[in-house]
């Protein structure tokens, strides 16, 4: 595959860039007991993830509740202002190998993005407290303004802000719905399979390349 062109690495956070689940697991978890429904497992929450905190306690919601609308937008709303506020960084780190990797696609001279349907206000402090500084050029997060992925309006907004094409892009995340933002925006997608939906999905979706370790990030991409 001819990367040369490649200027801008986008990159999804969770599942891709850190294992964010816990801080997640224990959200949702908390919410499940103020509204008296089941905990859920780590792999239960996992399957739930990626379009946003709505989708997220939809899915853990017994079908029953998630069809109450109003029941619902509470238990959204506790999740969003009570729950995850407070959970949100437990126990979550980068991947082995993923500083290392940003950091020598940074050397490279590629430019480095994260776009998460994380609501905005917890991707810019997580970003910053996980990546050190001057790795990452811009961090966005689900936004009132603007669709969540995997609608292609953020990938696109996040490389005009930096001054590159759709075709000077790769959008690199762990799900189906990276890959989809990925395509819809017209851009490269990169898929991994060290994340929260494994190859088989990754392949379904359509992905122009898997990846199997943050080190191979650095072997996709190499120097111009």
């Amino acid at each position: 595959m001819d990367n040369r062109k490649i200027r801008l690495l986008i990159f999804d956070l969770d599942g891709t860039l850190a294992d964010t689940m816990y801080g997640i697991l224990d959200g949702v978890n908390m919410a499940m007991e103020k509204f008296g429904a089941p905990a859920h497992t780590y792999d239960e929450v996992r399957s739930y993830v990626g379009n946003g905190s709505r989708d997220l306690i939809k899915r853990a919601l017994p079908k029953y509740m998630a069809e109450n609308a109003e029941l619902l937008e509470k238990a959204i709303k506790f999740y969003d202002g009570s729950c995850y506020p407070v959970t949100y960084k437990n126990r979550t780190d980068c991947y082995d190998g993923i500083i290392d990797a940003l950091k020598e696609l940074k050397e490279r001279g590629y430019t480095l993005a994260v776009l998460s349907n994380k609501r905005d206000i917890f991707v810019r402090p997580m970003v910053s407290e996980m990546i050190p500084e001057g790795i990452i050029s811009m961090a966005m997060g689900q936004r009132d303004d603007l669709p969540k992925k995997p609608d292609p309006a953020m990938a696109i907004y996040i490389a005009e802000k930096l001054g590159f094409e759709a075709c000077e892009t790769a959008f690199v995340g762990d799900s189906e719905t990276d890959i989809l933002t990925g395509q819809n925006a017209k851009m490269l997608t990169v898929g991994c399979s060290w994340g929260y939906r494994g190859e088989k999905i990754l392949k379904e979706a359509g992905a122009d390349v898997i990846i199997d370790g943050p080190s191979q990030l650095t072997e996709l991409f190499r120097a111009f």
